[in-house]
């Protein structure tokens, strides 16, 4: 009797087969949501191209950097907006206060940028962590020789503000942005 009643089965399985259909509606819904989200999403971020080679330091400064020239520093090179313009192993003589290549480029630039602004033009510095004072300092000289005194220091958003970054006066530290004393003894 089982094998009859098996037999009717199939038999009413074939009649009632419906082909499989995909409902759009529901799929279009989940989309558009998803488009609007990184819409949104998409404009708060602004990313630096950085390279392998830099590791940024860390800040919890909630000041955002503008779209300005950025200079990388890695251990072998010293970039302006992608463009190599020194090696870092003919720089280390210390009686060379300005880095020669850097200065000319920064001279280009500031003569496609027309009239210089009373603070000076803007430019960001992106260094690796571990990057020694006496080559920051030389890029600091160099930047404000050739006008670029609004220097502003690239680094890594911590979210969470961390106790030990806070000062006595309360004050979290944040990137260095504006004009910066290079003076002094390194």
């Amino acid at each position: 009797m089982s094998q009859i009643r098996h037999q009717q089965r199939r038999i009413a399985q074939k009649k009632h087969r419906k082909t499989g259909t995909l409902n759009l509606v529901s799929l279009m819904d989940i989309f558009t949501i998803l488009v609007f989200f990184l819409m949104v999403n998409s404009s708060e971020v602004e990313v630096l191209q950085t390279s392998s080679k830099i590791k940024l330091p860390d800040s919890t400064s909630e000041q955002r950097p503008e779209n300005r020239l950025v200079i990388s520093i890695s251990q072998d090179d010293l970039v302006l907006q992608g463009r190599p313009v020194a090696r870092i192993d003919d720089l280390a003589d210390p009686s060379v206060k300005i880095i020669a290549g850097l200065r000319a480029e920064l001279e280009h630039q500031a003569s496609r940028k027309g009239e210089i602004p009373e603070d000076g033009f803007e430019i960001t510095i992106m260094g690796d962590r571990e990057l020694p004072y006496w080559l920051l300092k030389k890029v600091m000289l160099t930047c404000q020789s050739t006008d670029f005194a609004k220097i502003s220091l690239a680094v890594n958003k911590l979210e969470n503000a961390d106790p030990s970054l806070v000062d006595t006066a309360g004050q979290e530290t944040a990137a260095v942005d504006g004009p910066v004393p290079v003076g002094g003894a390194s």
